[in-house]
């Protein structure tokens, strides 16, 4: 089985003809912002990878959607990071959502194949993921939401919401963080242009505004109180960390995989290019098939962190290598090298940051305890 044969094979699995679509694009074309790889991956029904079946979705597992990730991640890099975004909320919110009402939601989701965008709290190597940006005031049936969120990807073509807010104190959920459901079309949501960097341009991620938009309580999902705010992320975060850290691997294997094909540099070079890219996408996959037996909690979380940042390095370590076996007239005759290289990086700007959870680490492997704040 050649390199990616097995992510790919994956892809295509679910969405059949979708990776050689891509392959047609290259990355040049699927970088394109005017591409139309999101609409396409939307309408193919990729959304659906990881909602149940019972809910109209095609039930993959953990282990099969970090292969599906990379395999993306190989071919369009802002597809396979902006449909993270999605990915991970729709398996946490069918894991969690339990109210007949909210999980109607999903069933729409799924039969309209609609894309969920992710905003959690804004970026910064410091930011606190548990101290929303927006300000909120209790309604009759629910709550009204305004403020500014960004970055968010898929905003353009986005069919639900999701954010994080704190509870007003007037509110049923009062001294509680909260998760919120709120229609694309809603009254008072509208987006915005805010993403500059020419990397990741494709993966729609720009500014959402909102005005005094209603969110119905069976769309408000208790997370816990909001001075511990863990709560039901744990479970959200494990989805999180294991899709986007395959997404960033498929982003490094496609410059490898280009040293492969040009027989760049010595047997020796080539094993090492790939080998460090192979070594985590196993401890990836092997945190998710943890999570497919059903296990999910704060130990795996943290297994999930220690297979991302040994990731981070990995994905370093084997793209320094491959642009320069590639060369300075491959760096100099197109974007393709210079634009993998640079979006490869960029898993360190996710959270959860390593430089923001080592203590709690620390404290893990003392104690088997992990706090997120």
């Amino acid at each position: 089985m050649s390199f990616l044969s097995a992510e790919r094979a994956e892809l295509d699995r679910f969405l059949p003809g979708f990776d050689d679509r891509l392959a047609r694009l290259g990355v040049d074309g699927a970088e394109d912002p005017r591409s139309a790889v999101i609409r396409e991956f939307r309408d193919a029904g990729g959304g659906n990878l990881l909602l149940p079946a019972e809910l109209g979705g095609m039930g993959a597992t953990a282990s099969q959607a970090v292969r599906v990730q990379r395999a993306l991640g190989s071919r369009a890099p802002s597809l396979a990071v902006a449909t993270t975004m999605h990915q991970y909320k729709a398996a946490w919110l069918a894991d969690v959502l339990t109210d007949a009402k909210a999980r109607a939601l999903l069933r729409d989701v799924a039969a309209q194949r609609m894309l969920i965008a992710s905003c959690g709290a804004e970026s910064g190597v410091a930011s606190n993921l548990f101290t929303p940006g927006v300000t909120v005031r209790a309604v009759e049936g629910g709550l009204a939401v305004s403020g500014v969120k960004r970055p968010c990807s898929l905003v353009w073509s986005m069919g639900v919401l999701s954010m994080m807010v704190a509870a007003p104190d007037d509110s049923p959920w009062a001294g509680q963080l909260l998760n919120i459901l709120a229609p694309a079309e809603s009254p008072g949501v509208q987006a915005r242009s805010f993403w500059k960097s020419p990397v990741f341009a494709a993966a729609e991620t720009d500014e959402v505004t909102l005005q005094d938009v209603f969110v119905p309580e069976h769309h408000v999902i208790p997370l816990g109180p909001a001075d511990n705010a863990a709560g039901q992320t744990v479970r959200a975060f494990v989805w999180f960390v294991l899709l986007i850290t395959g997404a960033y691997l498929g982003v490094a294997s496609a410059l490898a995989e280009t040293v492969l094909e040009r027989r760049r540099g010595s047997a020796g070079d080539r094993v090492l290019t790939v080998g460090a890219l192979e070594g985590a996408a196993a401890a990836v996959e092997g945190v998710a098939a943890l999570v497919d037996t059903g296990t999910m909690n704060e130990a795996v979380l943290a297994r999930a962190l220690f297979a991302r940042y040994a990731a981070q390095r990995a994905i370093t370590d084997s793209t320094d290598r491959a642009a320069e076996l590639l060369g300075g007239a491959d760096f100099a005759s197109g974007a393709r090298t210079a634009h993998l290289l640079a979006a490869s990086r960029a898993l360190v700007h996710h959270p959860l940051a390593e430089a923001t959870m080592r203590e709690q680490l620390d404290e893990f492997l003392s104690t088997g305890e992990l706090s997120l704040t």
